[in-house]
């Protein structure tokens, strides 16, 4: 990772409550979401703007704090300490997201100011990623499942995971593997299995990985001892709430797949050394997606470049997921891979004529 000159703190914050559209209803165990709320972030220095995203869900029960939450922390806590010249906080309990955005939008802004791309800067080298399709249609039939899981990998995706639940699961994937192969197909959980027996079904179904089966309350001991009485790979997704609960996973076993989500992590750095210590550990990582618009995307990316990410990312390209994005769309390339943005920070600049549609509160705070 490249050093990163850090030009204190911002002259004003501009702080965008935006929603847009999905294309399709994303259903899973957490819920189901029509519209994309997100608050975006924009660090202004003397002459950049720097821009991160905060890609919550509107309701609570996700890992992350509700976008209201997110938002109020934001416009009247962390926005004026980082005016005053505080650090960005670390997150925790109750505030994942809301730091991570500033810490990118700080990025970014120096990034930008230095002509530096965050690709090059975490020290990836693909421009190009593989990635995987996630079906989010909980519920949906084993035919209708099958027949967009083999859409998506004619149109390029390298794998296709489907969102499962205790009782919407077996029959499901069984359509889908008969449809695409067994290597290409692997299912998220959300944590919704009570123990291994329940999982016994879909363990034998040879999927490349199985995401998070088991609730993230449980401790990566006891995590540990029910994953090793599976043949499926796990991987961790909502067990994954900073770099350190990542270690503990790996130290006890728990994790032979991680999912890396750079707004839950503290920020697309941080993430960055989850890939490194991933890596490091044996272990294969991927970059999950959090339904991001196309700032949070385009820096997602980025760390998706990184040698240690050796499964296909989540994230594919824009309109796959919105009617019309915030920024310039994330896209995929004639063979179906996600094309890495370029240019200086996160590539991504929001656009205005689309802020004016789409934005329900602006608030805009000075140093």
């Amino acid at each position: 990772m490249t050093a990163a000159a850090h030009h204190g703190p911002p002259r004003r914050l501009r702080l965008v409550r935006v929603s847009v559209p999905l294309v399709t209803p994303h259903r899973a165990a957490t819920g189901a979401e029509s519209r994309r709320e997100v608050v975006l972030v924009g660090w202004a220095g003397p002459t950049e703007v720097g821009w991160g995203e905060c890609p919550t869900l509107a309701s609570p029960g996700y890992v992350t704090e509700p976008t209201g939450v997110a938002w109020r922390a934001l416009v009247d806590q962390l926005g004026p300490a980082v005016l005053r010249g505080e650090p960005v906080p670390t997150p925790g309990p109750g505030l994942l997201a809301a730091p991570s955005a500033l810490a990118d939008a700080r990025l970014d802004h120096d990034l930008r100011s230095a002509g530096t791309s965050l690709r090059e800067h975490l020290g990836g080298r693909r421009g190009r990623l593989a990635r995987c399709e996630v079906i989010a249609d909980l519920g949906a039939s084993p035919a209708v499942l099958a027949e967009r899981a083999a859409a998506a990998v004619e149109a390029g995706a390298a794998l296709v995971k489907v969102k499962v639940a205790p009782g919407l699961d077996v029959e499901q994937l069984a359509a889908v593997v008969e449809a695409v192969g067994h290597g290409a197909v692997a299912a998220d959980a959300n944590g919704t299995y009570r123990s291994v027996e329940e999982v016994r079904a879909v363990d034998r179904l040879g999927l490349r990985y199985l995401e998070q089966p088991f609730p993230a309350s449980l401790d990566p001991a006891e995590l540990a001892r029910r994953h090793s009485a599976l043949n499926t790979p796990v991987a961790l997704d909502e067990s994954l709430t900073s770099p350190a609960a990542v270690v503990r996973a790996l130290e006890a076993g728990a994790a032979r797949v991680v999912s890396v989500k750079p707004a839950r992590l503290g920020g697309v750095e941080a993430a960055a050394e989850v890939v490194r210590l991933v890596e490091e550990a044996g272990g294969d990582a991927f970059v999950g997606g959090m339904l991001e618009l196309g700032i949070g995307r385009a820096a997602a990316a980025a760390v998706a470049t990184l040698s240690g990410c050796t499964l296909p990312t989540d994230l594919g390209p824009s309109g796959r997921y919105v009617v019309q994005d915030v920024c310039e769309p994330v896209v995929a390339d004639a063979a179906g891979e996600l094309v890495v943005p370029t240019g200086p920070g996160v590539g991504r600049t929001p656009d205005e004529s689309v802020l004016e549609r789409c934005t329900v509160e602006e608030v805009v705070l000075e140093g």
